[in-house]
């Protein structure tokens, strides 16, 4: 039986939020398209994660090197719209870049497309300058 949206939905934010890698990529389509941002040189590009990454492999390690550069604190999913094949999370996260010790905190929405109980396609929604000014040293 294949999950419904709503279930991989919920399934995926809450291997996310509890930091459980393992189980957050079982929730991932094997040709999966994740559009993290959009790199923009001289702006966010010292955000090293972000860009269009596709299959799962790829996807786990643009998540290495987020976690490598930043401690996540914490991060809640603070509400969830699903209609069809498609999801939407609201998060919350505060979280600190190792290098600078910077301290940041941002909602960020993250679309998501299920097909047959998997996530085909995710894609991420912020205002990125707290995270830049964290990693830039500059205290909030």
């Amino acid at each position: 039986m294949t999950r419904s949206t709503r279930e991989t939905a919920a399934g995926w934010f809450s291997a996310l939020t509890s930091g459980d890698a393992a189980r957050a990529a079982e929730h991932l389509a094997d040709d999966i398209e994740w559009i993290n941002y959009a790199p923009v040189p001289g702006y966010n590009d010292r955000m090293p994660w972000i860009g269009t990454y596709h299959g799962p492999a790829a996807v786990l390690d643009s998540l290495k090197v987020f976690l490598d550069m930043v401690e996540v604190g914490k991060e809640e999913l603070v509400d969830l719209v699903v209609e069809g094949d498609e999801a939407i999370g609201i998060l919350h996260e505060k979280s600190v870049v190792k290098e600078t010790g910077q301290s940041f905190e941002i909602d960020f929405i993250q679309h998501l497309t299920v097909r047959d109980g998997k996530i085909v396609r995710w894609k991420s929604y912020t205002d990125p300058s707290q995270i830049l000014r964290a990693i830039d040293g500059r205290a909030a």
